[in-house]
């Protein structure tokens, strides 16, 4: 009967162990989010909207994804561009709405934050 309690007491800490990895990596997103942020950077898009207007802020970052984590290819201030599709990201501000623009008359593109932008649509037939 002791040999019986003893291993049944070897289980139930193995379990609750197993119990104790699975919570921390369930209650880790950042590290989840990390990884899912950088296979996000290389996303593709495709030119779903007709849509121009401006960016009338100064040194806006335009990024590789729709992620603050992903890397700036530079600044743009007050200059025009076209909406190709949008995609949900880092939420900054409250906002998590991404736009995938190009800058009028340039092949500069790359992800803008939506309150930077002149449209404050997520039309799902625009969606990425």
């Amino acid at each position: 009967m002791r040999e019986h309690t003893v291993r049944r007491g070897k289980l139930l800490r193995r379990g609750a162990q197993a119990l104790a990895v699975l919570a921390v990596a369930v209650g880790t997103p950042a590290a989840t989010a990390t990884s899912a942020e950088a296979a996000v950077c290389s996303t593709s898009w495709s030119n779903k909207s007709d849509y121009k207007s401006g960016i009338s802020a100064t040194n806006v970052n335009y990024r590789s994804g729709p992620y603050t984590s992903c890397d700036p290819y530079g600044q743009w201030s007050n200059v025009q561009v076209f909406y190709h599709c949008w995609r949900y990201g880092t939420t900054v501000n409250g906002e998590n709405v991404w736009w995938h623009v190009r800058k009028e008359g340039t092949q500069q593109q790359g992800w803008v934050l939506s309150s930077y932008l002149g449209i404050w649509t997520a039309d799902p037939a625009w969606q990425c």
